[in-house]
């Protein structure tokens, strides 16, 4: 079992999984129910790829912490996110868990293709003289941030759910002069095409 690294934290990004209220995309072509069903799997997918890092993990919840939270390992610290915008909730998480750790990162959980060693690289290389990890999304946004210390510039005034916002944040952070480190390009989940190239059906 790898040392326990007290400086690091993850911070997982995750929906109350209700029906109707989660893939509202994936729902158009799947269906709600079956919506539903492939955002569990992709909850307990990403507990998987987390489970062995030696790092702190906080679940941060949409919707409320559910009640029979059996999605994520006992180690794992819930909390609910703040009302606003996903810049305002991402900004308000990254402020309180850099109070505890010195290197965050943040992820949600619709990338099955993350593994736990892309994890520790987005850490190794936050620890050295980067600034900020980004983990770009082919859809154009990005899957992963790493962040030591705040920029609330990165989050503000952000347009959610386009392709451009990989593109915005880090012209955003090369406006700030900050240095970055690209991890992989990976896909997510959003759509029924993206869950049948998942599945390979």
């Amino acid at each position: 079992m790898p040392v326990f690294m007290e400086d690091r934290a993850l911070i997982i990004f995750a929906k109350n999984p209700r029906l109707g209220k989660v893939k509202t995309r994936l729902a158009e072509g799947l269906g709600e129910i079956l919506a539903l069903e492939v955002y569990i799997e992709l909850l307990r997918t990403t507990d998987d790829i987390i489970r062995s890092l030696p790092v702190a993990k906080y679940i941060y919840w949409d919707g409320g912490i559910p009640e029979n939270q059996n999605y994520f390992s006992d180690d794992c610290i819930h909390r609910k996110q703040v009302d606003g915008d996903l810049g305002l909730k991402m900004a308000e998480a990254f402020s309180e868990v850099l109070g505890k750790h010195s290197l965050v990162c943040i992820i949600g959980t619709d990338c099955p293709y993350l593994s736990s060693e892309i994890l520790m690289n987005a850490y190794d290389h936050l620890s050295d003289k980067i600034d900020y990890v980004i983990g770009p999304a082919l859809d154009g946004g990005y899957y992963l941030l790493g962040l030591k210390r705040v920029f609330t510039e990165l989050f503000q005034d952000m347009v959610w759910s386009t392709d451009q916002v990989y593109e915005i944040t880090t012209k955003r952070g090369k406006d700030l002069n900050l240095s970055f480190y690209n991890l992989p390009k990976l896909g997510d989940i959003d759509d029924a095409r993206d869950y049948k190239t998942w599945k390979g059906i």
